[in-house]
């Protein structure tokens, strides 16, 4: 739970940095914006809420940017809260309906962490703003995803993996195994 408030506090100071005329700007995310790079973001949120409430999966929006409504960082302001209280009253060890069988709230944010820190550095890429990943984050989900790159690109949701030097950072090693080009 930590680490995955932290990835999305690291969302909101890129969503803060982002120039109001860059909303619309494309993003890595092929035929996405800023905008609907923010509203899976935020949509994202939503379907963990249903998840750990014990509701069960959600499909995701069809159109991500529907997601916001009204001014951007107002509503990921909005999002940010909603998921902070939900998980001040989450047990970690809750078990919860999820598309992988009966698992822990702990075990959804543990996996569902790589979509907002992956698509923090998306939108700060779409913004022209700086972003710096979690260490501990892109280390944990880089120890996770090294082993499967192939079948993240299988899903289609993700570029084929793409080589890095010898030299890459861990940041630059995760980007590249979901197919981002960084530094």
């Amino acid at each position: 739970m930590t680490r995955y408030l932290r990835v999305l506090t690291h969302v909101g100071e890129v969503v803060d940095r982002v120039p109001a005329g860059r909303w619309n700007s494309p993003s890595p995310c092929e035929g996405w914006t800023c905008l609907h790079v923010l509203g899976h973001i935020i949509d994202g949120q939503r379907q963990i809420g249903s998840l750990l409430s014990g509701q069960g999966p959600r499909e995701p929006m069809a159109d991500p940017a529907g997601a916001v409504a009204g001014e951007p960082v107002a509503a990921w302001a909005a999002a940010f809260r909603s998921v902070r209280e939900q998980l001040s009253t989450t047990d970690p060890s809750r078990r919860v309906p999820s598309p992988h069988g009966e698992v822990t709230a702990d075990w959804v944010l543990a996996t569902a962490v790589i979509e907002p820190l992956v698509h923090t550095w998306d939108l700060a890429q779409a913004a022209g703003v700086e972003a710096t990943l979690d260490a501990e984050a892109v280390g944990a989900c880089l120890a996770a995803i090294a082993p499967m790159a192939d079948q993240f690109s299988a899903t289609g949701m993700y570029a084929p993996a793409l080589a890095t030097s010898a030299a890459a950072t861990p940041e630059q090693r995760l980007l590249a195994l979901l197919g981002r080009k960084a530094g």
